[in-house]
Protein backbone atom coordinates (compact mmCIF):
# COMPACT_ATOMS: atom_id res chain seq x y z
CA UNK A 1 0.00 0.00 0.00
CA UNK A 2 1.50 3.39 -1.14
CA UNK A 3 0.44 5.91 2.59
CA UNK A 4 1.23 8.83 0.90
CA UNK A 5 -1.73 8.42 -2.21
CA UNK A 6 -4.32 6.68 0.16
CA UNK A 7 -3.65 9.31 2.74
CA UNK A 8 -3.65 11.97 -0.04
CA UNK A 9 -6.86 10.38 -1.31
CA UNK A 10 -8.88 10.47 1.76
CA UNK A 11 -7.71 14.03 3.17
CA UNK A 12 -10.82 16.06 2.02
CA UNK A 13 -12.93 13.69 3.84
CA UNK A 14 -10.57 13.85 7.11
CA UNK A 15 -10.44 17.68 7.17
CA UNK A 16 -14.28 17.92 6.41
CA UNK A 17 -14.90 15.01 8.97
CA UNK A 18 -12.34 16.99 11.28
CA UNK A 19 -13.68 20.81 10.68
CA UNK A 20 -17.65 19.86 11.65
CA UNK A 21 -16.30 18.53 15.14
CA UNK A 22 -13.96 21.56 16.15
CA UNK A 23 -14.93 24.54 14.06
CA UNK A 24 -11.99 25.87 13.06
CA UNK A 25 -9.74 25.52 10.04
CA UNK A 26 -6.51 25.86 11.58
CA UNK A 27 -7.08 22.84 14.54
CA UNK A 28 -8.63 20.51 11.16
CA UNK A 29 -5.54 20.94 9.75
CA UNK A 30 -3.42 20.12 12.69
CA UNK A 31 -5.81 16.94 13.35
CA UNK A 32 -5.13 16.01 10.08
CA UNK A 33 -1.12 16.37 10.06
CA UNK A 34 -1.29 14.59 13.13
CA UNK A 35 -3.19 11.82 11.63
CA UNK A 36 -0.65 12.01 8.90
CA UNK A 37 2.08 10.97 11.28
CA UNK A 38 -0.04 8.21 12.73
CA UNK A 39 -0.93 6.92 9.58
CA UNK A 40 2.25 6.77 8.47
CA UNK A 41 3.07 4.19 11.55
CA UNK A 42 0.28 1.98 10.43
CA UNK A 43 0.58 -1.71 8.57
CA UNK A 44 -1.28 -1.11 5.48
CA UNK A 45 -2.19 -4.73 4.77
CA UNK A 46 -4.02 -4.76 8.30
CA UNK A 47 -6.30 -1.92 7.11
CA UNK A 48 -9.25 -3.19 4.98
CA UNK A 49 -11.14 0.24 4.63
CA UNK A 50 -8.69 3.30 4.56
CA UNK A 51 -11.06 5.56 4.11
CA UNK A 52 -13.22 4.67 6.97
CA UNK A 53 -10.34 3.88 9.13
CA UNK A 54 -8.75 7.34 8.70
CA UNK A 55 -12.41 9.21 8.74
CA UNK A 56 -12.21 7.75 12.59
CA UNK A 57 -8.59 8.25 13.34
CA UNK A 58 -9.13 12.04 11.99
CA UNK A 59 -12.58 12.42 14.09
CA UNK A 60 -11.05 10.67 17.41
CA UNK A 61 -8.14 13.25 17.36
CA UNK A 62 -10.38 15.65 16.49
CA UNK A 63 -12.27 15.80 19.90
CA UNK A 64 -9.39 15.26 21.63
CA UNK A 65 -8.70 18.51 20.07
CA UNK A 66 -11.95 20.13 21.11
CA UNK A 67 -12.21 18.62 25.02
CA UNK A 68 -8.64 20.52 25.58
CA UNK A 69 -9.55 23.93 24.14
CA UNK A 70 -13.18 24.07 25.58
CA UNK A 71 -12.33 26.38 28.69
CA UNK A 72 -10.81 28.95 26.28
CA UNK A 73 -14.10 28.77 24.18
CA UNK A 74 -16.05 29.24 27.34
CA UNK A 75 -14.32 32.47 28.27
CA UNK A 76 -14.53 33.34 24.40
CA UNK A 77 -16.18 37.29 24.40
CA UNK A 78 -19.74 36.82 22.67
CA UNK A 79 -20.57 34.15 20.49
CA UNK A 80 -17.98 31.63 19.31
CA UNK A 81 -18.96 30.93 15.45
CA UNK A 82 -17.35 28.16 13.28
CA UNK A 83 -14.71 29.57 11.50
CA UNK A 84 -15.69 30.49 7.60
CA UNK A 85 -14.06 28.44 4.80
CA UNK A 86 -14.97 30.29 1.29
CA UNK A 87 -14.28 27.89 -1.75
CA UNK A 88 -11.93 28.92 -3.82
CA UNK A 89 -11.50 25.57 -5.77
CA UNK A 90 -9.17 23.76 -3.63
CA UNK A 91 -9.63 20.06 -3.90
CA UNK A 92 -8.58 20.49 0.19
CA UNK A 93 -11.76 21.55 0.74
CA UNK A 94 -13.76 20.16 -1.94
CA UNK A 95 -15.99 17.27 0.74
CA UNK A 96 -16.77 20.05 2.89
CA UNK A 97 -18.41 22.60 0.43
CA UNK A 98 -20.04 19.69 -1.25
CA UNK A 99 -21.52 18.11 1.57
CA UNK A 100 -23.67 21.16 1.72
CA UNK A 101 -24.26 21.29 5.74
CA UNK A 102 -23.60 24.83 5.66
CA UNK A 103 -22.28 27.14 9.00
CA UNK A 104 -25.40 26.89 11.13
CA UNK A 105 -25.00 23.20 11.23
CA UNK A 106 -21.90 23.43 12.43
CA UNK A 107 -22.54 26.19 14.42
CA UNK A 108 -25.28 24.01 16.45
CA UNK A 109 -22.68 21.18 16.55
CA UNK A 110 -19.94 23.67 18.80
CA UNK A 111 -23.28 23.96 20.85
CA UNK A 112 -23.40 20.45 22.15
CA UNK A 113 -20.70 18.23 24.15
CA UNK A 114 -17.82 17.07 22.09
CA UNK A 115 -19.13 13.59 22.30
CA UNK A 116 -22.71 14.18 20.96
CA UNK A 117 -21.13 16.07 17.64
CA UNK A 118 -18.67 13.54 17.40
CA UNK A 119 -20.55 10.41 17.76
CA UNK A 120 -23.01 12.96 15.05
CA UNK A 121 -20.20 13.35 12.64
CA UNK A 122 -19.10 9.53 12.91
CA UNK A 123 -22.75 8.31 12.04
CA UNK A 124 -24.35 11.20 10.00
CA UNK A 125 -21.50 12.32 7.89
CA UNK A 126 -18.80 9.14 7.67
CA UNK A 127 -21.92 6.45 8.10
CA UNK A 128 -19.47 5.03 10.68
CA UNK A 129 -20.81 1.46 12.46
CA UNK A 130 -22.41 2.56 16.51
CA UNK A 131 -20.04 -0.43 17.46
CA UNK A 132 -16.77 1.75 16.06
CA UNK A 133 -18.72 4.80 17.27
CA UNK A 134 -18.79 3.66 21.22
CA UNK A 135 -14.72 2.64 20.44
CA UNK A 136 -14.12 5.87 19.58
CA UNK A 137 -15.69 7.19 22.71
CA UNK A 138 -15.08 4.46 25.09
CA UNK A 139 -18.56 4.00 25.74
CA UNK A 140 -21.20 1.64 24.84
CA UNK A 141 -23.12 0.91 21.61
CA UNK A 142 -26.29 1.73 23.34
CA UNK A 143 -24.71 4.55 25.03
CA UNK A 144 -23.89 5.41 21.16
CA UNK A 145 -26.74 5.53 19.65
CA UNK A 146 -28.30 7.66 22.71
CA UNK A 147 -25.37 10.35 22.03
CA UNK A 148 -26.14 10.48 18.55
CA UNK A 149 -30.41 10.33 18.84
CA UNK A 150 -29.39 13.31 21.87
CA UNK A 151 -27.37 15.00 18.80
CA UNK A 152 -30.34 14.78 16.19
CA UNK A 153 -33.30 16.45 18.85
CA UNK A 154 -30.85 19.22 19.32
CA UNK A 155 -30.05 20.08 15.47
CA UNK A 156 -33.32 19.69 14.90
CA UNK A 157 -34.71 21.87 17.48
CA UNK A 158 -32.68 24.41 16.43
CA UNK A 159 -32.70 24.42 12.61
CA UNK A 160 -36.07 22.13 11.82
CA UNK A 161 -35.72 19.64 9.30
CA UNK A 162 -32.47 19.23 6.80
CA UNK A 163 -33.30 18.13 3.93
CA UNK A 164 -32.46 18.51 0.03
CA UNK A 165 -32.58 21.90 -1.05
CA UNK A 166 -31.39 23.91 1.87
CA UNK A 167 -28.08 25.56 -0.37
CA UNK A 168 -30.40 27.28 -2.85
CA UNK A 169 -33.18 27.95 0.10
CA UNK A 170 -30.51 29.85 1.47
CA UNK A 171 -29.16 31.48 -1.13
CA UNK A 172 -32.14 32.71 -2.45
CA UNK A 173 -33.46 34.56 1.01
CA UNK A 174 -29.78 36.00 1.13
CA UNK A 175 -30.36 37.76 -1.93
CA UNK A 176 -34.31 39.20 -1.40
CA UNK A 177 -32.72 40.18 2.42
CA UNK A 178 -29.59 41.78 0.23
CA UNK A 179 -32.09 43.79 -1.64
CA UNK A 180 -34.40 44.69 1.22
CA UNK A 181 -31.53 45.92 3.02
CA UNK A 182 -30.42 48.16 0.14
CA UNK A 183 -33.55 49.81 -0.22
CA UNK A 184 -33.91 50.33 3.54
CA UNK A 185 -37.07 48.61 3.81
CA UNK A 186 -37.91 47.86 7.29
CA UNK A 187 -41.29 46.01 6.87
CA UNK A 188 -39.89 43.66 3.72
CA UNK A 189 -36.56 42.99 5.80
CA UNK A 190 -38.91 41.93 9.03
CA UNK A 191 -41.37 40.12 5.96
CA UNK A 192 -38.20 38.21 5.67
CA UNK A 193 -37.28 36.84 8.70
CA UNK A 194 -38.69 34.48 10.83
CA UNK A 195 -40.81 36.09 14.06
CA UNK A 196 -37.72 34.01 16.04
CA UNK A 197 -34.92 34.95 14.14
CA UNK A 198 -31.50 35.59 15.74
CA UNK A 199 -28.27 36.77 14.44
CA UNK A 200 -25.11 35.90 16.60
CA UNK A 201 -21.83 37.99 15.07
CA UNK A 202 -18.46 36.87 16.39
CA UNK A 203 -15.57 39.69 16.92
CA UNK A 204 -13.62 37.57 19.10
CA UNK A 205 -12.47 41.06 21.15
CA UNK A 206 -11.00 42.34 17.91
CA UNK A 207 -13.70 43.85 15.73
CA UNK A 208 -16.89 45.57 16.81
CA UNK A 209 -19.87 42.64 17.02
CA UNK A 210 -22.64 42.48 19.34
CA UNK A 211 -21.45 40.22 22.87
CA UNK A 212 -24.92 38.74 22.97
CA UNK A 213 -27.29 37.14 20.42
CA UNK A 214 -29.40 39.80 18.74
CA UNK A 215 -33.30 38.07 19.38
CA UNK A 216 -36.40 39.11 17.27
CA UNK A 217 -37.03 40.55 13.61
CA UNK A 218 -37.37 43.67 14.33
CA UNK A 219 -34.13 44.23 16.55
CA UNK A 220 -32.57 42.05 13.65
CA UNK A 221 -33.98 44.20 10.77
CA UNK A 222 -32.84 47.44 12.15
CA UNK A 223 -29.51 46.37 12.76
CA UNK A 224 -28.94 44.84 9.43
CA UNK A 225 -30.09 48.80 8.03
CA UNK A 226 -27.41 50.26 10.44
CA UNK A 227 -24.70 48.05 9.45
CA UNK A 228 -25.15 48.60 5.69
CA UNK A 229 -24.62 52.89 6.13
CA UNK A 230 -20.89 51.36 6.69
CA UNK A 231 -18.65 53.22 4.28
CA UNK A 232 -17.04 51.72 1.27
CA UNK A 233 -19.53 48.29 1.17
CA UNK A 234 -18.73 45.73 -1.29
CA UNK A 235 -20.69 42.54 -0.89
CA UNK A 236 -20.02 39.24 -2.82
CA UNK A 237 -21.71 36.25 -3.00
CA UNK A 238 -19.84 33.01 -1.96
CA UNK A 239 -20.10 29.16 -0.86
CA UNK A 240 -19.35 29.05 3.03
CA UNK A 241 -18.42 25.88 4.48
CA UNK A 242 -21.11 24.41 1.49
CA UNK A 243 -23.70 26.95 2.51
CA UNK A 244 -24.66 30.43 0.99
CA UNK A 245 -23.16 32.88 1.71
CA UNK A 246 -21.93 36.73 0.97
CA UNK A 247 -18.29 38.54 2.20
CA UNK A 248 -18.53 41.55 2.88
CA UNK A 249 -15.70 44.40 2.27
CA UNK A 250 -15.37 47.89 3.63
CA UNK A 251 -13.09 50.18 2.01
CA UNK A 252 -11.39 47.30 0.37
CA UNK A 253 -10.89 45.08 3.73
CA UNK A 254 -12.68 42.14 4.20
CA UNK A 255 -14.38 42.53 7.57
CA UNK A 256 -17.47 40.62 7.46
CA UNK A 257 -18.49 36.91 6.20
CA UNK A 258 -22.54 36.66 6.52
CA UNK A 259 -24.42 33.22 6.28
CA UNK A 260 -27.92 32.04 7.17
CA UNK A 261 -30.45 29.60 7.60
CA UNK A 262 -33.88 29.72 6.62
CA UNK A 263 -36.83 27.23 7.84
CA UNK A 264 -40.98 27.57 6.65
CA UNK A 265 -41.15 30.68 8.23
CA UNK A 266 -38.10 32.63 7.52
CA UNK A 267 -34.87 33.32 7.87
CA UNK A 268 -34.47 31.69 11.07
CA UNK A 269 -30.95 32.31 12.12
CA UNK A 270 -27.98 34.88 10.54
CA UNK A 271 -24.48 34.36 11.20
CA UNK A 272 -21.69 37.25 11.50
CA UNK A 273 -17.92 36.43 11.42
CA UNK A 274 -16.04 39.31 11.94
CA UNK A 275 -12.74 38.22 14.08
CA UNK A 276 -10.19 39.00 11.75
CA UNK A 277 -8.24 35.97 12.63
CA UNK A 278 -10.92 34.16 11.28
CA UNK A 279 -11.09 35.49 7.70
CA UNK A 280 -6.81 35.67 7.59
CA UNK A 281 -7.32 32.61 5.30
CA UNK A 282 -10.34 34.24 2.87
CA UNK A 283 -9.05 35.39 -0.26
CA UNK A 284 -11.25 38.46 -1.13
CA UNK A 285 -10.03 39.55 -3.92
Amino acid sequence: MDHAAVFAEHRPRMLAAAFHITGSRHDAEDVVQDAWLAWARVDGASVREPGAFLGVMASRLALNAVRTQRRRRESYPGPWLPEPVVEDGSPEWAVLHSDGLGQALDFVLTTLTPEQATAYVLRKVLDVAYDEIAGVLETSPAAARQLVSRAQRAIAADLGALGGGQLERDARALERLGAAVAEGDVEAIVALLSPDATLYSDGGGRRTAALRPILGAEKIARTLLGLARNAGLRITPALVNGGAGVLVQELGTLTTTITLHTTDEGVHALYFVRNPEKLASIDAS
